[in-house]
């Protein structure tokens, strides 16, 4: 079985947690991704999702109010890029979540597997 390097998506994005939602969303849009890893002097802290968004605008949060404000922090699940994918699978369902960071064995954040990444492992499956 082949790992979640070969079906993850790249390249990942980043953005510092003072960035605003308004400029974190428009880097999402324009690059077409439903998530970005949120940092902390370049060390990842968190995600935000194109949910993440959704939730803030409807909770009152200003476009121009920081994106940590919105995302998901401190609890940032990662997995290594020999994951197995129908662990990652597990993990995303018992976890309610669509994205996973994949790290290199330095620790180094190469990729994410999405929910629709899932699809190009069913694909070589059946």
């Amino acid at each position: 079985m082949k790992s979640v390097k070969t079906y993850m998506s790249t390249p990942i994005f980043q953005v510092e947690l003072n960035t605003s939602i308004q400029e974190t969303c428009k880097l999402m849009l324009e690059k077409g991704v439903g998530s970005v890893i949120i940092t902390e002097n370049g060390a990842p802290k968190g995600i935000f999702t194109d949910r993440d968004a959704v939730k803030a605008f409807s909770s009152g949060l200003n476009p121009n109010d920081e994106v940590r404000l919105a995302a998901t922090m401190g609890n940032l699940i990662i997995i290594e890029e020999d994951t197995d994918p129908f662990t990652a699978i597990d993990l995303m369902t018992k976890n309610k979540i669509r994205h996973l960071p994949v790290k290199d064995k330095k620790g180094n954040i190469i990729g994410m597997f999405a929910i629709t990444d899932i699809s190009k492992v069913l694909h070589d499956i059946y």
